[in-house]
């Protein structure tokens, strides 16, 4: 079948191979202008122009594919068809009306249209790939689907292992086509995934994300883009491997760390282990080999900006909703970016958040604007006023609970009065939320309404205000220690913990009885860190 052959990478090289050795030799090949390329910016021609000449196939490299003399070289070809592989330039009109256009797409279409399908799928954790013979149309690999070929992903398969497969697949697949032209099918639009072009960002290893997910990406652009630690000196170490290490010291994301001569990056949930590096015109070592060399420390151990200055306010947003949503994710790196970025911005933002008709986004809001400035509240003034006008209107018993931990985290004195009314509030999350922000806070007030809260029908309750009594109160009261020795036969072992904790801090003989009875022959395995931490206490004070 006579056609023009238009393509320009590797990729597209291996599929001109193919025609030329089958019954659908190209009349003609057009492919992309020479280009700067490799370290030196030599100028060189694209792979598909070297294989033509190579062939002995006439070939064109037009600036504009759709100018006049570039059609009229296509038109005197006489082409049946035209046939195209990773081309790199949009197709339009009337080059769609004039010819039938058949193209050869590295995915399972729908999924994955656009220009990094391989890369994408590898950095997804998709288990399989393949090749889509599809039929050129003005949207961007939208066409109907003449023919599928899959091709597994294996575990340790990257850019380099899996494109030559589909390579070879999508050769073979599209001479197939021309040799037998199934009928097309239409693609099914609400499978439709985009393979985005890999962006300068996604070359920096990203420790929000999750350890698996940075060694896909690792992966996926090796070893043809490269991925990249960004260094505190402004320059790149490049990332040729790694593997997922295990636990992290920092669970949301974003420290970089030796352990003697290895070199890990906490990421979202784990540790990734660096095994493979290049320095920044350097040659590809091991990461224990770089660390040998490496005269400054700075550049081995820091933590990353969390604020993550290098994204926009909108898109932390939308991922912090995400991560705000899960209920399985413990660490949420963009939520704490909000936090940290600390500015006005920021808090115009949250406040308008604040109004929406979302309770889990209200929820969000106020916990953010609790947080805004991290350790030291950025704004207090503005910050307490933004959660005292979603007190005003606010009835959701969640989101009431947030609000009233928000004004927990901003501390004394802001929203004193509105917290010691919500003390005996019907819903038990309210009144819980309120034990918490009241700890550590001085005044009678706060005393009397802990107190009361010790005493509440919900367990939960008792034990977070026992716990500010016994622990987080700075002053001392027969009140006070009262409150924590009518909890010392608490039903909830919690509750009762705290109680002798607190008296046993205090020298209260009360506690001794008690604190004995809980420490006979505990098997302190099972328990939590907390509780080891509250029994080795209370056995310090009764021993001194």
């Amino acid at each position: 079948m006579r056609n023009v052959y238009l393509g320009t990478s590797e990729f597209a090289a291996v599929v001109l191979q193919a025609l030329a050795d089958s019954a659908h030799r190209p009349q003609l090949v057009v492919t992309r202008p020479d280009a700067k390329r490799g370290r030196g910016q030599k100028l060189a021609p694209p792979p598909v122009a070297v294989l033509a000449e190579q062939l002995g196939i006439p070939f064109i490299q037009p600036e504009n594919l759709h100018s006049e003399e570039t059609l009229q070289a296509i038109a005197d070809a006489e082409p049946e068809v035209l046939t195209t592989c990773a081309y790199g330039v949009l197709i339009k009109e009337p080059l769609l009306s004039d010819y039938e256009m058949i193209n050869v797409h590295p995915s399972l279409l729908p999924r994955w249209r656009g220009a990094a399908p391989i890369e994408r799928s590898i950095m997804a954790g998709d288990a399989e790939t393949g090749v889509a013979i599809m039929h050129v149309t003005a949207g961007w690999d939208s066409g109907a689907v003449y023919a599928l070929g899959r091709e597994p992903i294996h575990p340790d398969d990257d850019y380099g292992t899996l494109a030559p497969r589909l390579e070879q697949l999508g050769a073979r697949l599209l001479v197939e086509v021309l040799d037998t032209r199934p009928e097309r099918v239409e693609q099914d639009e609400s499978k439709v995934t985009y393979a985005n072009k890999i962006g300068p960002r996604e070359r920096a290893l990203d420790p929000t994300q999750t350890p698996e997910q940075v060694q896909r990406t690792i992966r996926a652009l090796r070893p043809h883009i490269g991925s990249r630690l960004p260094l505190p000196d402004g320059t790149f170490l490049g990332v040729i491997d790694a593997r997922v290490d295990g636990p992290t010291r920092a669970p949301a994301g974003g420290l970089v760390r030796t352990d003697g001569l290895r070199l890990l990056l906490d990421c979202h949930g784990g540790a990734l282990e660096l095994t493979q590096v290049r320095p920044a015109g350097g040659k590809v070592m091991s990461a224990e080999d770089w660390l040998r060399g490496q005269r400054d420390e700075k550049l081995s151990n820091f933590r990353f900006d969390p604020a993550l200055p290098d994204r926009s306010l909108e898109e932390i947003l939308q991922t912090a909703q995400r991560e705000w949503r899960d209920p399985e994710d413990e660490w949420q790196p963009h939520v704490c970016a909000l936090a940290a970025r600390g500015n006005a911005e920021t808090l115009a933002t949250m406040s308008e958040l604040a109004t929406s008709e979302d309770p889990e986004l209200r929820e969000l809001a106020a916990y953010v604007l609790g947080q805004l400035g991290t350790t030291t509240a950025a704004l207090p003034a503005e910050q307490e006023a933004a959660l005292r006008a979603m007190a005003e209107r606010e009835d959701n018993p969640h989101v009431l609970s947030a609000i009233i931990c928000a004004f927990g985290h901003l501390g004394a004195p802001a929203g004193q009065d509105w917290l010691l009314a919500q003390r005996a509030h019907a819903d038990t999350y309210v009144r819980e939320a309120v034990a918490f922000a009241l700890g550590g806070r001085p005044g009678e007030e706060t005393l009397q309404a802990l107190v009361e809260l010790s005493a509440d029908a919900d367990a939960k309750v008792r034990d977070w205000a026992t716990f500010a009594l016994g622990t987080l109160a700075e002053t001392d009261s027969p009140t006070l220690r009262d409150a924590l020795a009518a909890r010392l036969e608490d039903p909830d072992e919690d509750t009762r913990m705290e109680a002798v904790h607190g008296l046993a801090l205090r020298g209260d003989e009360r506690a001794e009885a008690p604190a004995r009875d809980l420490l006979e022959g505990r098997d302190t395995t099972d328990d939590g860190v907390w509780r080891r931490h509250l029994l080795a206490e209370t056995a310090e004070k009764l021993d001194a």
